[in-house]
């Protein structure tokens, strides 16, 4: 049987920055994941791993080669379209908007791709059901700048689920969390991740986390290889 086509194929992707000196950060990277995979991006502070995430996640322009997305090659025509309706972003600081309620940040990018969110609509019931997912049915109301770091985590990995991608990228997921609330975190994502129609990709400097994925690689020198101590 032939295998399916990954839900995110880079190919030879290189970046540089030019200011203010010449700094090439990624030297020729490919990379596959296919459905129901979960990838760590391990490394060095400073190797570049937050620049390539944001690279696969069509918010960073790259200086040479190409990216598939559910089979979309993307351009700088559909590379919104694509952000928006297939991928998910966890960050490490939340991202959340602090004068909005767990609920209105978890539904924000349901309003952005312009559906329907009035009470009786599928993204509103969606919304409700995700903070119940994450254990925070109870905070759906809440300003987001009364939770704890924790609870906003979850509300961002709630936000991140809401349009239902085949793509979640989490970038330091449980950086700044407790062992216990980091437990609960990876948790969920690792669940995304083992959907047999969902791909994880994150990066962590969690040893813990890293190990618990399917596939695990080391960024080093602009270069991408299998991580031998994972």
């Amino acid at each position: 049987m032939e295998d399916k086509r990954p839900l995110l194929q880079a190919n030879e992707l290189y970046k540089a920055f030019y200011h203010p000196n010449i700094v090439q950060i990624l030297k020729g990277i490919s990379l596959q994941v296919h459905a129901g995979e979960s990838v760590a991006i391990v490394g060095r502070s400073g190797e570049g791993k937050s620049t390539l995430l944001q690279i696969l996640g069509t918010l960073e322009d790259i200086c040479q080669g190409s990216l598939v997305i559910d089979g979309e090659t993307v351009s700088p025509s559909n590379r919104a379209g694509i952000r928006n309706q297939k991928i998910g972003f966890v960050f490490q600081s939340f991202h959340l908007l602090e004068d909005y309620t767990a609920f209105e940040n978890v539904i924000l990018p349901a309003r952005i791709a312009r559906k329907p969110i009035h009470k009786r609509s599928a993204a509103y019931q969606r919304a409700l059901h995700l903070l119940e997912e994450v254990g925070l049915a109870d905070r759906a109301h809440f300003h987001t700048k009364l939770l704890s770091g924790g609870e906003k985590q979850r509300v961002a990995l709630a936000r991140a689920m809401c349009n239902d991608p085949c793509l979640i990228l989490a970038d330091e997921p449980s950086g700044n969390l407790d062992h216990q609330t980091a437990g609960i975190i990876h948790d969920i994502l690792l669940k995304f991740g083992n959907n047999p129609e969902k791909a994880l990709v994150l990066v962590t400097h969690d040893d813990e986390l890293a190990s618990l994925c399917s596939h695990r690689y080391e960024l080093r020198d602009g270069t991408l290889m299998t991580d031998k101590t994972g």
